[in-house]
């Protein structure tokens, strides 16, 4: 017991020397924080962002754009880059509706009448627009990018 105890002796003799040689350059080794500026509160209120209450939290909602051709065409051209032409060959076609009965005798949306079937079309001619836009966009881009690289490639090379 005598040795573990001289051991502890030691133990505490040589944690007090350190800590003397520190706090004597203005460190502590306390658990507590005396005196820090972090501690000190300027005010017991909260933040008036947070008492704030005049404007409701954003509500996150989806769009209710149609699924179109041409925005999968987009999608689908940066693995396989020629679908943006296809995509750009629907901003040229006109969209028209389809029959009024199709061969199994279906009719397209028959419980909307002609004026709300033209408002469904003009919806999805302007998101097949938009779409093929963007396909017109990236393809340009792509394009762009192409020939600066094989430029770049072919002067780097001498071929120029």
């Amino acid at each position: 017991m005598s040795a573990s105890s001289s051991n502890l002796s030691l133990e505490y003799a040589s944690r007090s020397s350190i800590e003397d040689a520190f706090t004597s350059v203005g460190y502590s080794f306390s658990a507590e924080t005396r005196e820090s500026r972090h501690d000190r509160r300027i005010s017991a209120e909260l933040p008036p962002y947070v008492e704030y209450e005049a404007l409701p939290p954003p509500e996150y909602t989806l769009k209710d754009e149609p699924i179109t051709l041409a925005m999968y065409l987009f999608k689908f051209g940066f693995l396989f880059p020629p679908f943006w032409i296809l995509g750009m060959f629907i901003l040229s076609s006109p969209l028209r509706a389809p029959p009024a009965t199709d061969a199994a005798g279906e009719e397209w949306l028959p419980d909307k009448t002609d004026a709300e079937k033209q408002i469904v079309l003009d919806r999805i001619r302007r998101a097949e627009l938009k779409w093929g836009r963007r396909c017109l966009v990236a393809f340009v881009a792509f394009t762009l990018i192409l020939v600066a690289g094989f430029s770049t490639w072919a002067a780097l090379c001498g071929y120029l």
